[in-house]
């Protein structure tokens, strides 16, 4: 089924709570409220015309650096300096949190894609660990490096870091940390051109590859 016809019957049921639909990416994506997204996946996977049985990928998004119209401004990712020492900064980071639900049918071979958005200050959206198990651990991974919370969540601690890390790694104003249970970190700076070489020059365009 084409994923337009498949958030026409998705928006019967939601109605208000189905935000719209969005084709002009690279993949389609449908928008539905927070507060549904359970409701809106115990629907994709029992509906016979359907049968989503299995969710692929549930990946956190931070749209930090964001303008209203979804466009893209530059937003400086803290790293290291040269020097190992953690790059610091006082900009407040603006743009909401957001949730991407990658389904797919077995059965019926369709896939579909559902996305939630929520304020940076609430950061929290139910979860569907309960609809597929399999989100209990994606729903750890997100909260772990993002910091966004499932609530109703049966096990909801971290998943990659320490239980007693502060912070989480992938939001765009985390400062990396200078060291870790009083032992120093000498970061370094892996943003850069992995192919130059002393000899070589920068060579970004390509060239002597």
């Amino acid at each position: 089924m084409e994923q337009k016809a498949i958030y026409d019957l998705l928006a019967e049921v939601l109605g208000d709570a189905a935000l719209g639909f969005n084709d002009e990416g690279v993949d389609p994506v449908a928008d539905v409220a927070p507060e549904k997204i359970a409701e809106a996946c115990l629907f994709l996977r029992d509906d016979e015309r359907l049968q989503f049985d299995q969710l692929m990928c549930l990946s956190g998004i931070d749209w930090d650096g964001f303008d209203e119209a979804g466009k893209g401004k530059s937003v400086a990712i803290l790293g290291y300096t040269e020097a190992g020492q953690p790059e610091t900064s006082d900009r407040v980071a603006e743009g909401d949190f957001g949730v991407v639900y990658n389904f797919y049918s077995h059965s019926l071979r369709h896939k579909f894609t559902l996305r939630v958005r929520v304020a940076r200050d609430i950061a929290s959206v139910p979860t569907v660990s309960e609809v597929y198990s399999t989100a209990g651990w994606h729903e750890r991974e997100v909260w772990d490096l993002l910091g966004i919370r499932f609530a109703g969540h049966q096990d909801l601690r971290r998943m990659l870091m320490e239980d007693d890390w502060v912070g989480h790694p992938l939001r765009k104003d985390y400062q990396m940390p200078d060291q870790w249970k009083n032992v120093p970190l000498a970061g370094k700076n892996i943003c850069g051109n992995p192919f130059v070489t002393a000899d070589s020059g920068d060579k970004t365009d390509g060239e002597g590859q």
